[in-house]
């Protein structure tokens, strides 16, 4: 399944997202500049959450409200070195909870990632336009 929207029609695109992904553990592929965070920042919107959505590049995760006090996490991979990083922010067991989880450059460890979830491909169509595979992936 994919979709090709313009950088306007963003909403479009998480509308997709949200309505084809099948499951909350969502992991974001795609080169530097495509748009993963801004994609990251209007799904938690359309979740509910007025908190301040922002790369979490350094910080690695970021926390945010959804409706309902509903968590959702958002973490970026790319600064990550070893494993035992992602252990010492409790990484792994918020991978095995039921909430929301976005995940920006994922194949760095993709073999943390064993229970269900949904692959984003980001491409670059011009520099105005982005194609969304998605792929959903089972156990």
């Amino acid at each position: 399944m994919e979709i090709s929207y313009k950088l306007e029609e963003i909403n479009k695109a998480c509308d997709f997202i949200l309505n084809n992904s099948l499951y909350k553990l969502i992991l974001f592929e795609g080169d530097l500049g495509l748009g993963k965070t801004t994609l990251i920042k209007n799904l938690c919107q359309f979740l509910g959450s007025s908190d301040n959505i922002s790369s979490p590049t350094f910080p690695i995760l970021n926390i945010y409200q959804g409706k309902k006090d509903e968590e959702i996490f958002h973490a970026d991979l790319y600064r990550v070195d070893n494993l035992s990083d992602l252990n010492e922010l409790g990484f792994i067991e918020i991978l095995e909870n039921d909430s929301w989880i976005f995940v920006e450059w994922p194949n760095k460890f993709k073999n943390i990632f064993k229970k269900n979830y949904t692959l984003l491909q980001l491409k670059e169509i011009s520099n105005n336009e982005r194609k969304i595979k998605i792929i959903n992936h089972e156990f």
